[in-house]
């Protein structure tokens, strides 16, 4: 059976949703879903985790790929430090953090240190820079493994604007920008999806993918 793969942020994940608009969209496509995004996860752990699904073949042509691109100054650092977390992947006998601009809040001892450190050495142009090639790089291996149903989304003012594309996704990219509709956010919070802006947005896909 043929699979989709979502990888994003929290804007993806189940924040404060019991269900998301991945999982609601492969029902949709009639397809197996493999759910990618995570709370505070970063630009670099979705090519990360999808490289890996491509490498180890757990990826075929026949499958649906859309990557939630989400800002651009998130990151990921190996820390030694095991900890149970939902913020922090399990990895190489360690734990794999996740960083966004405020991380530093809910680390302590070493990981605080490092995590506020780094935030006094970001440009966001740089990383913006950096994002670009990344990005670009990404659609290459894709397409050398024929993976043509990859689709680039932008919830809202997540990601940079104006993404480049190679011609072979040029058609694929998805802006959905009711973000800041209010049925259409949690409440108090414009930055993640309601339950109706995760049904939305999974209709709103569907028909682009149409």
């Amino acid at each position: 059976m043929t699979k989709l793969i979502v990888a994003g942020c929290s804007v993806s994940d189940y924040t404060q949703v019991d269900n998301v608009w991945g999982k609601i969209l492969s029902k949709s496509l009639d397809c197996d879903y493999i759910h990618e995004a995570a709370g505070c996860g970063s630009n670099y752990r979705m090519w990360r985790v999808l490289t890996n699904y491509i490498l180890a073949g757990k990826i075929t042509p026949e499958d649906t790929i859309i990557v939630q691109y989400t800002t651009v100054e998130r990151n990921e650092f190996w820390s030694p430090i095991i900890q149970d977390d939902w913020k922090r992947d399990l990895c190489y006998d360690g734990n794999i953090l996740r960083f966004k601009s405020g991380a530093y809040t809910w680390h302590t001892g070493l990981e605080n240190k490092l995590m506020k450190t780094y935030e006094k050495f970001i440009s966001t142009e740089f990383e913006t820079e950096k994002f670009i090639n990344n990005h670009m790089m990404f659609q290459c291996l894709a397409k050398e493994y024929g993976i043509k149903n990859l689709y680039f989304l932008k919830v809202g003012s997540y990601a940079i604007d104006n993404i480049p594309f190679i011609d072979f996704y040029r058609d694929n990219y998805i802006h959905y920008n009711k973000l800041t509709i209010e049925k259409y956010h949690l409440k108090n919070d414009n930055g993640h999806l309601s339950m109706l802006g995760h049904e939305d947005l999974a209709k709103y896909v569907m028909e682009r993918l149409q």
